[in-house]
């Protein structure tokens, strides 16, 4: 089977990014769900969001969760390090919500609305240098 074009490939990524970032707004918005699902998806949506502009720029994303490495890799024009966003913390609520510690308090909603806030912020980054590439994203559907 021959590799996806580059765009195709990331353009997939953000697809399932801004999917991951949807359903994060869906459960912060209902408090009768648990707050640690936000924090999982919001790290999930700003992972993947980092994945595709890795993928839009030719290269194959590294298998990993840690944002900080991600960050490192995408290209310039995506302009991370001009975000006041916390990438540890952010990596962080991956684990810290898929595998909770009994000993830790919960994730709070201030935190989780945080944690969203940031993904948020990546995604808008890295859309806005899918746009400077000429990839058309008006119709992007989440999945």
């Amino acid at each position: 089977m021959d590799a996806p074009d580059s765009t195709d490939y990331a353009v997939w990524w953000l697809r399932i990014a801004l999917g991951d970032l949807l359903t994060a707004a869906a459960i912060l918005g209902d408090p009768a769900l648990p707050p640690r699902e936000t924090a999982e998806l919001a790290q999930q949506a700003a992972e993947k969001a980092l994945k595709a502009a890795i993928a839009l720029d030719g290269s194959e994303p590294p298998r990993t969760h840690d944002l900080v490495l991600l960050a490192q890799r995408v290209p310039d024009g995506v302009r991370i390090t001009d975000l006041a966003v916390d990438l540890v913390a952010l990596s962080a609520a991956f684990p810290g919500a898929r595998y909770p510690d009994p000993l830790e308090p919960p994730y709070e909603h201030s935190e989780v609305l945080r944690l969203h806030e940031a993904a948020e912020a990546i995604l808008r980054a890295v859309t806005t240098h899918f746009q400077a590439q000429g990839v058309d994203i008006a119709a992007l559907e989440p999945r």
